[in-house]
């Protein structure tokens, strides 16, 4: 008898030292901030010419959702984008359409990540004015029109 005593308490300290992992493990990830960015900005795009040096060669205008998630022990990032590109003078080259993550573990110093794109040939950008398109800028957006930059985004993103 005095053995079964024995060894229910044992099943009882390993069952209670497994619960204590596991919300261990919970708390851990329950700590993680999240931060997401909705935006739509123009900015200068940048190429080199036949010495290296970077030169204006037009501009682009972006509509973006930048998800960020951090926890103590790893960074994750989501990033979806419509870039829709000009030429200097304001000629439409090209959109792409473009959704990247990362992820890296501070534990095991791992990354991964990836980028899935499409290049159309229509402007896609919404809620981004074509006056005064050639200085870089941000555009203060209303909640509702963050509502439909990601809703806008979210949807063509979704197609590839």
């Amino acid at each position: 008898m005095h053995f079964n005593r024995r060894k229910v308490r044992l099943t009882n300290v390993i069952k209670l030292s497994m619960i204590s992992v596991v919300l261990i493990f919970l708390s851990a990830c329950s700590t993680a901030e999240k931060y997401e960015h909705i935006e739509a900005f123009i900015i200068e795009t940048l190429d080199p010419n036949e010495e290296g040096i970077h030169g204006k060669t037009g501009f682009k205008k972006v509509n973006a959702i930048t998800i960020t998630v951090e926890g103590k022990d790893y960074i994750k990032s989501d990033v979806k984008t419509i870039e829709d590109y000009y030429d200097l003078v304001g000629n439409f080259i090209k959109s792409e359409i473009k959704h990247s993550t990362y992820s890296k573990s501070y534990i095991t110093m791992q990354e991964d990540g990836g980028t899935r794109e499409k290049e159309l040939q229509e402007p896609l950008t919404i809620l981004i004015p074509d006056d005064n398109v050639e200085s870089v800028r941000s555009f203060t957006l209303t909640e509702e029109e963050k509502r439909q930059v990601k809703e806008h985004v979210k949807r063509l993103v979704d197609k590839l």
